[in-house]
């Protein structure tokens, strides 16, 4: 794959909490629209219903995406949506910033877009301020059986379903083709230990592995903990089980780690030439192909322990429904498309690097024979999404704290979970 393909990736939950980025201003189109309903004709194959209402219906779309990125999505409104949909006109427009606070002074004055695109992580937060709106009226099962299960569900918030999904992110293991040599690839932590062992010294370590919340989520799933639950609305970073699973994950991978687990340090590792294996993302592979380093992607191994799979948390890429919306059918045409065109969600996966969700498209032979886009979607149908409810904002500070405090043994597992239970409890009690 091209050098240059997972450097114009999009702005990825995991930086929701690592960094700040936000879009370019752009000034917004007045809308003008119709409310009467769109009504289909019979669809061609493997496309959406063609409308065939005489007058026109306009779409308002924000994106937070780079001129690169929006640029498929443009093109393909001019060609295969208009062809669909004559008569839906779609303003595709890179949100104003700051995104989220525009979204909530424009939607109620009733100014804002119809749809946007942006991670599920706001869900929670804007269906909480009369933001967004539910589509369950609108998503049929079949419709619902074209998405990988795990990156439709990241759309549901409180028993209803807010978005649709685009593409997703997770944590996967990256492992050093050149260093791993004849060995296979590792199915089992078992078998990862002893490679590690076995690379480990001289200034070479067995795994790069940044110790922050999202990257150490699958593990602490998988060991039955959790850290916020939204059907129970519990934070169970201080449980048995959380526990259980920090205690592991720092018998198993901290000998072979650098002294530093935060991130810089522990990224740099790999493109360095320096680990034979890497937990992170699609949004890190850009420096690996930069630093010519020949590497493989695969799911997080099988714990041995406990025979389970690490079920990592996935960030995804969705599409929201504005309550400023007054052609409800029309504007979700346009939704459907946006997650369903095999040539928008093919095209972001092979030029920009977009893990696609859309089964369709996961299963295409230029997504399975590439191995860094089959290994990254085989992880995201093994995910949890992340919770979108605004208590999880305030999980990701303590708890990062609490990782390196554990990790540098200023604290205990014990002592750094409970602190950092304690602590959210009290930040929680501030969003009530």
């Amino acid at each position: 794959m091209k050098n240059k393909i997972y450097l114009i990736l999009s702005v990825t939950l995991i930086l929701s909490f690592l960094t700040a980025c936000a879009p370019t201003l752009t000034p917004t189109a007045t809308k003008e629209k119709e409310t009467e309903p769109v009504e289909g004709t019979e669809a061609p194959p493997d496309t959406q219903t063609p409308t065939t209402q005489k007058e026109k219906v306009e779409i308002v779309v924000w994106h937070g995406d780079s001129d690169a990125v929006a640029k498929i999505t443009k093109e393909l409104i001019e060609t295969e949506f208009n062809e669909l949909y004559p008569n839906i006109e779609v303003k595709y427009e890179l949100a104003p910033e700051p995104f989220k606070e525009k979204l909530l002074v424009t939607v109620p004055a009733g100014t804002g877009p119809d749809l946007f695109e942006w991670n599920h992580d706001w869900i929670g937060s804007l269906a909480k301020a009369g933001v967004i709106q539910p589509i369950d009226d609108l998503v049929s099962s079949e419709l619902q059986q074209k998405y990988v299960s795990s990156a439709f569900k990241a759309g549901k918030y409180e028993e209803e379903l807010y978005t649709l999904p685009i593409s997703a992110e997770a944590g996967a293991l990256a492992y050093n083709k050149s260093f791993l040599g004849d060995n296979p690839v590792p199915e089992t932590t078992d078998e990862m230990v002893a490679l590690m062992d076995e690379f480990h010294g001289d200034d070479k370590y067995g795994i790069s592995y940044p110790f922050v919340p999202f990257l150490v989520s699958g593990y602490i799933h998988a060991f039955d903990g959790w850290l916020w639950d939204d059907a129970k609305s519990s934070l169970g970073v201080n449980s048995p089980e959380t526990k259980a699973a920090m205690e592991w994950v720092l018998e198993t991978y901290k000998p072979y780690m650098s002294n530093d687990p935060s991130w810089d340090p522990q990224v740099a590792l790999f493109p360095e030439g320096k680990a034979l294996f890497a937990v992170n993302g699609p949004w890190a592979t850009g420096s690996w192909t930069d630093a010519g380093i020949d590497f493989g992607i695969t799911p997080l191994p099988k714990i041995s322990e406990i025979d389970e799979m690490p079920q990592p948390y996935i960030g995804v890429k969705s599409i929201y429904m504005t309550n400023n919306v007054e052609n409800r059918e029309a504007a979700f045409k346009f939704m459907e498309w946006a997650t369903t065109s095999k040539q928008r969600i093919l095209q972001r996966a092979t030029e920009l690097g977009y893990i696609p969700v859309l089964k369709e498209v996961k299963e295409l032979p230029e997504i399975q024979e590439d191995p860094v886009l089959s290994g990254f979607a085989d992880q995201v149908a093994l995910g949890i999404p992340m919770s979108s409810s605004p208590e999880m904002t305030a999980v990701w500070g303590p708890l990062d704290e609490a990782l390196r405090a554990m990790f540098n043994d200023v604290k205990t597992v014990d002592e750094a979970l409970d602190d950092a239970q304690e602590e959210i409890e009290e930040a929680i009690q501030e969003l009530e």
